[in-house]
């Protein structure tokens, strides 16, 4: 049988939810990887709608709500492959990596729908668009996400190659516009549900 929640119930657990990516988000921070699969299970919670589940965002009516978005827009004529939501950094050492932005000054607002499902935010070398949903619920899924990436080799000053996965931090900057995005919301006073 199938609980039917009350909003105050669901936005007890949206803020729950958001609450425990904010904490995982701190442990990725110092060094937890394996955290990004739970943070993914967490962001389709919120915003994935199934035939088994609906999303907690439309349960609580809350599409309306605009969310912060920090991708790069996608130039399709571009040559290379497209990781929107981050940089690519060096450290000496260390080698190339790529990191979340994690900056508020970035960050411009668009739609729920842009933002979850119709915004770029990786171009494999193939050319394959992934969206923020497709890269979330394979991860939420545990399916593994077939990115090629072969454009994703770099070299450094001696010409020795590595390949670098833009996935973890991908997740880690989603965590943090979701965060953004809710910060400081009254989740009930802008909840179109009824009593």
């Amino acid at each position: 049988m199938k609980t039917i929640l009350n909003k105050y119930e669901l936005v007890s657990q949206l803020e729950r939810e958001l609450k425990e990516i904010e904490i995982l988000c701190g442990e990725y921070d110092n060094g937890n990887e394996s955290v990004i699969y739970p943070i993914a299970e967490r962001i389709v919670v919120i915003f994935h709608n199934s035939d088994q589940a609906k999303a907690l965002v439309s349960q609580l009516k809350l599409s309306h709500l605009d969310l912060y978005c920090s991708s790069e827009i996608y130039n399709s004529k571009s040559l290379t492959n497209f990781i929107g939501l981050l940089k690519l950094t060096h450290r000496a050492g260390k080698g190339w990596r790529y990191l979340a932005k994690l900056d508020r000054s970035a960050l411009t607002t668009v739609s729920q729908e842009n933002w979850w499902n119709n915004k770029k935010v990786i171009v494999d070398s193939d050319g394959l668009p992934f969206t923020r949903a497709k890269i979330i619920k394979s991860l939420a899924n545990s399916s593994s996400l077939l990115l090629n990436t072969s454009g994703w080799t770099v070299k450094d000053a001696e010409g020795n190659k590595s390949t670098i996965s833009p996935i973890a931090e991908t997740v880690r900057q989603i965590a943090f516009e979701l965060l953004e995005s809710f910060w400081g919301v009254d989740l009930s006073k802008e909840s179109k549900l009824y009593k």
